[in-house]
């Protein structure tokens, strides 16, 4: 769990957005115009969930007036509210590499770049360069394009040297203004506000990747820095302080490189800066990692036209893994099934606080598949406007080697599909955990890239290597298994790969990239047989002990005839992984141990490549085909809103009773005419965890006939409609021995529970342990006493912050009052804590922690008699 982050609230991890993209291969022709065009839709009510109402943008008057905030409303100079909706111009004036396919070679940011650059060819030239990609990356189709989507603000990324003089501190470039004011003129021809935000200050703010300088996260002890991001803002409010266009001020964006506490002393600090200069624009007030806590209420301060501001990525960076786009989301917008979660946390804090929300960054359609993904983003916009809050998507653009969309690209709009094999290069097949979580399937079916008819072009033998490349971010654990390999000459039916069925290492080789990877080509694990699999496999996991990011695979030489075409099959599973990539390449360059095999795939090499090369780049921007999201295409300008997330009530009165024919489960037949069926899922343990044994069951009944007698089970029941599926009733169990006591439970075997997730621990042992937690959550567990006698609980925690911590009832008593849980150092910086003594009486109990704080983990807790 991160600072500040409730269990539902779907708040980000550190390393907001991916810095592991592929790479761009080839630039294409004109966009069309077609393109720009939003289709209809249709959708529904419930009469179970009322349906969420369809939003309708205020159109701003002709003209444009100044902002501001009333109550939790953001409004127009008559006080008239207005519902901001719009997307992220990221890229462009901070670039991030991953969203254009770049990188490598100690390139990696805009920083390394513009250094790399100059070094090369001198500053001025470098200069030239970076104003050419500027003037390339975005123009005039891509304004509009972002109105075909109905927007009417756009969130404006900037590099603090933009406008400052890199060479001469607090001194304007001679052309500080040109991309803002042209972006401010864009907007007003289509009646659009744009908000500026200072993307990444002088200095760094936060230790990741996103604010042109990598790693940097000086601001916060240089004085120098902070004094040039105030002079910054200084000159901003100077120049835009009358300009209606601008909807607000985003002082720092995602300040997260220090305490909460250090956050609001700088963001205020600028705020004050802001406004000695302009008492008018509105001023955001960035969350620290989701939590708006540290502000207080900024009224009670004397602040005035103020406005918080969260970057909610629900199901991104190991949130929730395994769980689906559908019910992540419906989640945290539905506000989970106490209706207390996801938005509605927020919402009663800001309404409490009678102060604007703005969601300034979100990301709700990737990997969810086209028309999902399209229904989710609207409904997402719905809500979000429902509550009166301003939002901005990231991000409007994305481009890659493959280009296209597939089952849902970060982009709005990205560029059109390469299907160009014909040098036999490139990326073959790719899946990932943000693409599809738990993905199984064939490299035909893949869910990123699919595999294609490779095409060699030219004529003679050519020697190319195969390579399955897989990975994983820092923290997260992969387990990825590939079987049945292989590649296929449609010309002579020859097979090309050695051993792609596995059982030894035979014919491969070893590619180590960053980290290590511990490679089984033996497996013979039932349950990580990707479906097809027969025999032994090839399962590729991370080594016991290893935390960074990992990266590397396998490979072989193959000889492919010029002007014949190949045909790329084979079966590949995740296993449960997190931040995780499987990726085939087909290269013509030996691999290189430490070096990226995208490295390979016709990026640009910005450290070697000549400028012509890099011009072609950057101008090949302004003109590639582009493929818009066809689902949010439809259903963002739709009339009719989805009836995503409308929906049915839960099922009630599920009962379980075990028999020798099977566990027969009833309930309650639900009366809402738009209910087709039920699904009945299964979990061994109370954790959860629980796999769909029937779906579409006609009656309100059915017979587990495949459990194993004397297993413990949990058992949950679904109401499904056309589109929707409810939440879980509540759920029953087998019967549940009790553990004999004294013992150690581990907190991921409670036996009931309330609002806490699992989460992968780094403790000793390994395993899983409890976390999110939240006032009034709470974990059970069964326990035995033999003999009367007074007991003491040793506990594990680990917190970054610190709690006022949890209570222990026994069977509905109180017995223990709230026992704090300290700073540990960090979420997995774990401690062993002692309780005082409580008695227990002889026989059976019912063991409950409920928590009074949040944001503490509980690995396992020991029941000792004294």
């Amino acid at each position: 769990m991160q600072p500040g982050t409730s269990k539902d609230s779907g708040c980000p991890q550190p390393s907001r957005r991916l810095t592991r993209r592929a790479h761009l291969t080839g630039l294409s022709s004109l966009l069309s115009a077609a393109l720009l065009a939003g289709c209809g839709g249709s959708g529904g009510s419930d009469a179970a969930t009322p349906a969420l109402p369809t939003p309708t943008p205020t159109p701003p008057p002709a003209g444009l007036t100044l902002l501001k905030t009333q109550g939790t409303q953001w409004v127009d100079a008559d006080g008239k509210q207005v519902l901001l909706k719009g997307t992220n111009l990221g890229n462009w004036l901070v670039q991030e590499f991953w969203m254009m396919g770049q990188g490598g070679n100690g390139v990696t940011d805009q920083c390394t770049l513009e250094a790399k650059l100059t070094e090369r060819f001198g500053f001025d030239e470098k200069e030239r360069l970076i104003k050419l990609f500027r003037d390339s990356w975005l123009t005039e189709r891509d304004w509009d394009q972002m109105k075909a989507f109905g927007f009417n603000v756009v969130r404006l990324p900037i590099l603090w040297s933009v406008i400052e003089d890199e060479k001469k501190p607090k001194t304007l470039r001679a052309d500080a203004w040109k991309y803002l004011d042209w972006s401010i003129a864009e907007a007003k021809k289509r009646g659009m506000y744009v908000i500026l935000d200072l993307h990444g200050a002088h200095g760094g703010q936060t230790p990741n990747d996103h604010t042109g300088c990598s790693g940097q996260n000086k601001y916060w002890t240089d004085t120098d820095a902070q004094e040039r991001t105030r002079w910054l803002w200084q000159q901003i409010a100077a120049k835009y302080k009358d300009e209606p266009v601008v909807a607000a001020y985003d002082p720092l964006n995602e300040p997260w490189g220090s305490t909460p506490e250090a956050m609001v002393t700088r963001v205020e600090e600028l705020y004050k800066t802001i406004r000695a200069i302009d008492p008018k624009h509105i001023v955001l007030l960035p969350s620290h990692y989701g939590s708006i806590d540290a502000y207080g209420d900024p009224t009670a301060k004397g602040m005035t036209n103020v406005a918080f501001e969260i970057h909610p990525y629900p199901g991104l960076f190991g949130d929730r893994p395994g769980d689906s786009h559908y019910k992540v989301h419906r989640d945290w917008l539905r506000c989970g099934p106490t209706g207390t979660t996801g938005v509605c946390a927020y919402d009663k804090q800001v309404s409490a606080l009678k102060v604007p929300l703005l969601v300034g960054e979100f990301q709700p359609w990737q990997g969810a598949g086209l028309d999902l993904g399209g229904q989710i983003g609207r409904a997402t916009y719905d809500t979000y406007a429902k509550y009166g809050w301003a939002s901005t998507s990231w991000a409007y653009k994305i481009v890659s080697p493959a280009g296209g969309s597939g089952k849902g690209t970060w982009g709005m709009v990205t560029n059109a599909p390469n299907t160009n094999f014909d040098t036999g290069v490139g990326m073959v097949t790719k899946a990932s955990t943000w693409d599809c979580a738990g993905w199984n399937s064939s490299f035909a079916n893949a869910c990123a890239v699919k595999a294609p008819t490779i095409k060699v072009g030219g004529s003679g033998p050519k020697t190319y290597y195969f390579v399955i490349k897989t990975g994983a971010l820092g923290g997260s654990n992969p387990d990825v298994t590939f079987d049945k390999i292989s590649l296929v000459d449609t010309t002579s039916n020859a097979e090309l790969i050695a051993n792609g069925g596995f059982g030894s290492a035979s014919g491969w080789t070893t590619l180590t990239i960053s980290g290590a990877l511990q490679l089984d080509f033996n497996h013979t694990g039932a349950g990580q047989a990707p479906t097809g699999s027969d025999g032994a496999m090839l399962r590729v996991t991370r080594p016991a002990g290893s935390t960074g990011e990992v990266n590397g695979g396998i490979y072989q030489a193959i000889t492919l005839q010029g002007g014949r075409s190949y045909t790329l099959s084979g079966l590949f599973r995740d296993n449960g992984s997190a931040n995780t990539w499987a990726e085939m390449y087909l290269v013509d360059t030996v691999p290189v141990a430490g070096k990226d095999i995208v490295d390979m795939t016709g990026k640009v090499d910005f450290a070697t490549a000549p400028v012509a090369d890099i011009e072609a780049l950057f101008k090949g921007y302004a003109t590639q085909a582009y493929e818009v999201h066809s689902g949010l295409a439809q259903w963002m300008t739709s009339a009719t809103a989805p009836e995503v997330f409308q929906l049915p009530e839960r099922p009630a009165g599920l009962k379980l009773t075990e028999g020798a024919g099977g566990n027969a489960l009833s309930w309650t037949a639900s009366t809402d005419a738009k209910v087709t069926g039920y699904s009945v899922y299964r979990a061994s343990s109370a954790a959860g965890n629980y796999a769909k044994l029937a779906d579409k069951v006609s009656t309100a009944s059915y017979t587990d006939t495949s459990a194993t007698p004397g297993a413990t089970y949990y058992y949950v029941v679904t109401a499904l409609t056309a589109v929707n599926e409810s939440y879980d009733s509540a759920a029953v169990s087998t019967t549940i021995a009790h553990v004999p006591v004294p013992a150690t439970l581990q907190a991921e075997s409670f036996t009931a529970m309330s609002g806490v997730q699992l989460e992968n621990s780094s403790d000793t042992g390994g395993g899983q342990n409890v976390g999110h937690f939240d006032p009034d959550d709470y974990i059970e567990f069964k326990i035995s006493v033999a003999t009367a006698g007074n007991f003491t609980l040793d506990y594990r925690l680990a917190s970054a912050n610190g709690s006022t911590g949890f209570e222990v009832w026994v069977d509905g008593t109180k017995v223990l009052n709230a026992m704090a849980v300290p700073n540990t150092g960090g979420w997995q910086t774990w401690v062993t804590q002692t309780s005082t003594a409580f008695p227990l009486t002889a026989g059976n109990h019912t063991l409950r922690l409920k928590s009074v704080g949040k944001e503490w983990n509980l690995n396992w807790l020991k029941v000792n008699a004294q």
